[in-house]
């Protein structure tokens, strides 16, 4: 009879421990103990297509090569004609039809609409219940649009992915312009039900290429030019011969630069601005790219009432509207992050700088990924120029250098949130990078997260695109300490180049 009774009593007492297991898999909910992580893409994530379905079918974007090179092929005549003769009339003509003809159907009414025919048919939707650190659900959308409108997908697409997968929460990781998606997002929902936000070399504040190029601020420079060409080699896919291939592509850059050769294309390309420029976008990139309240949303709010005049936005109506409300969550993203982290949101903001930016507007000197400003990823660093340290005097003012990198090209103490962002130096824009990829995991999985809780990753960082690393910031290296750290014929050419220079320097 004990036996019997005790056997009852077990079954009982093990009932009971199963009974919030068993509950939870009543309800659908899951005890696995981490959230699902929506990943949210970076401008162009899904295919912008006309006529999709009929036997006219074009993709727009991300444009087909051969689509490109078809109507270049149409006007390529005509341009060579009009430089040879400085045939400006010609030259405008072909211009013209060239970027209408290629990006003309990007554009959206005065109500910020598409085309009908205009559309992106595969936009995903999520499906299944599998989630984990190694997997995601990707989210994209059609960059053209209003920023508020992928919010409100987002927000449903945020409730499908909790109920395929039993959470009450998601991490949100996001890429480039998947910050102002997030940025809308925050401004319309907040961030209850998020537990985890990264922003991944996001123009949370715009960058500067939009906004000199909304205000018709374009700059041909040698300098730059040559820069941007140089930091891009290193991350070509060229095959066995990689090393070889970069390193003779430096050295060529390097001497067309010498020569005077790249300066007189700048010469030619900013005679051309000047006799074309201003036609070109009044009747072709005005009407396209002025449309699209997306790009309007990496226009810094400094450039903003000189974009609106020069790119001559309607006074009135829908897009007007729409361009203008996206300046709210611009102006919030800040404090936003910053409530978010307060209510334990784990933050982690992500930049490159060192690299050369876009060589195509007048503040070419400003440090960045190659496309993204880092004091605008990074929500208001101080930055020194490209491949320069802060000013003597700037440095010689700080108190308190604990927010300081090692090179002295950053003081990350004027962020919104410098405790939570970390910097990489030499990071092309969005890159892959496996060490990137763990702090990632760190982030997600870890219950505290700052720049100080994981000694692998303090808060400055480089990118080793040979190693698929990133190692901690020490002083900024010269040629010779590069090639001494990590020997290959391209950082040979480097350091030999920069003998060159240095002989020329002291003779002049």
């Amino acid at each position: 009879m004990k036996k019997a009774i005790s056997l009852i009593i077990c079954a009982v007492m093990v009932f009971c421990a199963m009974g919030p297991a068993i509950s939870a898999f009543a309800d659908g909910s899951c005890n696995c103990g981490f959230s699902p992580v929506i990943y949210v893409g970076p401008l162009g994530c899904t295919s912008i297509v006309r006529d999709a379905g009929t036997e006219n079918e074009q993709q727009l974007w991300k444009i087909d090569t051969k689509f490109l090179l078809s109507n270049l092929n149409a006007v390529l005549p005509r341009i060579s004609r009009g430089i040879l003769f400085h045939n400006t009339d010609l030259l405008g003509d072909a211009l013209v039809e060239f970027v209408n003809a290629c990006f003309g159907d990007l554009a959206l009414d005065s109500e910020g609409r598409s085309k009908a025919n205009v559309t992106t048919p595969q936009l995903n939707v999520p499906e299944g219940s599998r989630h984990g650190p190694d997997s995601d659900y990707y989210f994209d959308y059609d960059f053209r649009l209003d920023p508020y409108e992928h919010a409100e997908r987002l927000h449903e697409f945020i409730g499908r992915v909790k109920a395929l997968t039993g959470h009450n929460s998601v991490k949100l990781k996001c890429s480039s312009m998947g910050g102002v998606v997030l940025s809308a997002y925050l401004d319309k929902y907040g961030y209850d039900g998020i537990d985890v936000i990264i922003c991944r070399c996001c123009p949370l504040l715009g960058t500067a290429v939009a906004g000199e190029a909304f205000c018709g601020k374009i700059e041909l420079n040698s300098t730059s030019l040559t820069r941007y060409g140089e930091d891009a080699i290193p991350f070509l896919e060229t095959g066995f011969a990689d090393d070889f291939i970069e390193g003779t592509l430096y050295a060529l850059l390097d001497t067309l630069k010498g020569a005077g050769v790249i300066d007189g294309l700048c010469v030619l390309g900013d005679r051309l601005i000047k006799d074309v420029g201003d036609r070109v976008f009044e009747e072709a990139l005005i009407p396209v790219f002025g449309t699209l309240p997306g790009i309007w949303s990496f226009v810094p709010e400094e450039y903003f009432d000189e974009a609106v005049s020069f790119m001559k936005l309607p006074e009135e109506g829908g897009l007007h509207d729409k361009v203008y409300a996206y300046r709210n969550a611009m102006a919030n993203i800040q404090s936003n992050l910053r409530a978010a982290k307060d209510d334990g949101v784990k933050v982690c903001i992500i930049c490159g700088y060192n690299v050369q930016r876009t060589p195509l507007v007048t503040l070419w000197k400003s440090t960045s990924d190659g496309t993204v400003d880092t004091k605008y990823a990074s929500l208001g660093a101080t930055c020194s120029n490209v491949k320069e340290p802060l000013d003597d005097s700037y440095l010689a003012s700080l108190e308190n250098r604990e927010y300081l990198s090692p090179d002295n090209m950053i003081d990350a103490s004027t962020c919104a949130l410098p405790e939570c962002t970390w910097f990489v130096r030499d990071w092309l824009h969005c890159n892959g990078n496996a060490g990137i990829d763990e702090l990632f995991s760190l982030v997600m999985t870890s219950d505290e997260v700052s720049v100080k809780s994981f000694d692998k990753f303090p808060q400055f960082l480089e990118a080793d695109d040979d190693a698929d690393m990133i190692y901690p910031v020490t002083a900024s290296p010269d040629a010779l300490t590069r090639l001494k750290e990590r020997p290959s014929y391209l950082n040979f050419i480097r350091y030999i180049f920069s003998l060159i220079k240095r002989i020329f320097q002291s003779g002049n």
